[in-house]
């Protein structure tokens, strides 16, 4: 599953990259052939409200909170910081990230090392996988039936 911001980030670099040469169907077939499906988050009150909870066993206080959001804010960003401001807002990473934890079939491919992946990075089995591991989790997955595809 792709996460539907994800899908639109991908796409948008893949449209710089190629420019008029980017062909869409391509670009979504790939999704198709895989069969990889595009996802949106459902972000309704009892789901907040288990994220919200489960965010605050982990980081147990303000401070843990701030800085966990910080350690997310790597390379440039970080960088163009002389002071790292205080309160900062939870990037849309974790909206998926938490998503992701949500549903214990999902896996994601990133290669963000930010805190936010940590906990699919450290589950068992993976599920914070770069592209290869990806590949070659989806290929040890058993076949289906043409008609049925396989889920990822």
């Amino acid at each position: 599953m792709v996460h539907a911001q994800v899908y639109l980030e991908m796409r948008r670099q893949r449209r710089v990259l190629h420019g008029d040469g980017f062909k869409e169907t391509l670009f979504d077939g790939l999704l198709q052939q895989l069969p990889i499906r595009v996802i949106d988050i459902h972000l309704d009150q009892p789901t907040a409200a288990r994220w919200a909870d489960a965010l605050c066993r982990r980081y147990p206080t303000d401070a843990a909170w701030e800085l966990a959001k910080h350690r997310t804010l790597g390379g440039e960003l970080n960088a163009d910081f002389k002071i790292a401001p205080g309160k900062m807002p939870m990037t849309t990473d974790w909206l998926i990230a938490l998503a992701v934890e949500d549903d214990e079939t999902s896996r994601i491919i990133t290669h963000d090392e930010g805190e936010e992946w940590r906990r699919l990075r450290e589950a068992e089995p993976r599920r914070a996988l770069s592209w290869d591991e990806a590949v070659t989790w989806l290929e040890s997955l058993p076949a289906t039936s043409p008609s049925s595809g396989r889920s990822a």
